[in-house]
């Protein structure tokens, strides 16, 4: 597409994702961690596969707009369920002695696993160069390719990133929307499955 659409689509893209970090607001009120984690992510995978299917049927106009509208939606609705809510839950895991050095840790991990993943997309959507064209002296067998030229095609990457996301998630994040940090604890404590936290119960004289 061109420079203007490109840039055009970039600026509803920053707009729609400030709006809906802000409805986000509105559904980590009501709904629960676990559950805006986990459909987000999955409902994610789904159209990163299918960015990915739309990159696999040729070159077109139609490809290109599916391309760039899947994009959009992925990077919007990612604003609006799992990113804000890595943020909770990030303050909701940690114990209370421990939650600076907990979230710094695992801020620190985030940067170290983005910057491999910022020159691994950049490689991924970069097109095919020849560098025989500035080294016409170099024999065609030393010829070097840059770029892997996947466009849309790099939603098959990203999609089995996040199934991996998807399913740690489903087994170790637990649900702690309204668990005071006592209860969460004593859970922790206990061992007791992510995926029965919902149901458990925790007495108001427990002290673990």
């Amino acid at each position: 597409m061109g420079t203007n659409t490109a840039f055009a689509l970039g600026l509803i893209t920053s707009a729609l994702q400030m709006v809906f970090v802000m409805l986000s607001w509105i559904l980590t009120t009501y709904l629960g961690r676990r559950t805006i984690y986990l459909w987000g992510s999955g409902f994610n995978v789904v159209l990163l596969i299918a960015l990915g299917v739309a990159g696999s049927v040729g070159l077109s106009t139609a490809s290109n707009l599916a391309q760039a509208s899947l994009g959009l939606i992925i990077s919007v609705l990612f604003t609006l369920g799992p990113a804000p809510a890595s943020w909770v839950i990030i303050g909701e895991t940690s114990a209370i002695r421990l939650r600076p050095l907990t979230t710094g840790v695992g801020r620190g991990a985030y940067y170290i696993v983005e910057i491999p993943c910022i020159f691994l997309g950049s490689y991924m959507l970069n097109p095919l160069v020849s560098r025989r064209s500035c080294r016409p002296h170099r024999r065609r067998s030393a010829d070097m390719m840059q770029g892997g030229n996947l466009s849309g095609k790099c939603g098959y990457v990203w999609g089995a990133t996040g199934l991996v996301c998807f399913i740690t998630a489903y087994f170790y994040l637990p649900e702690m929307k309204g668990r005071s940090y006592r209860e969460i604890d004593i859970l922790f404590k206990r061992h007791v499955p992510a995926r029965k936290w919902k149901g458990t119960v925790v007495d108001v004289q427990d002290d673990e």
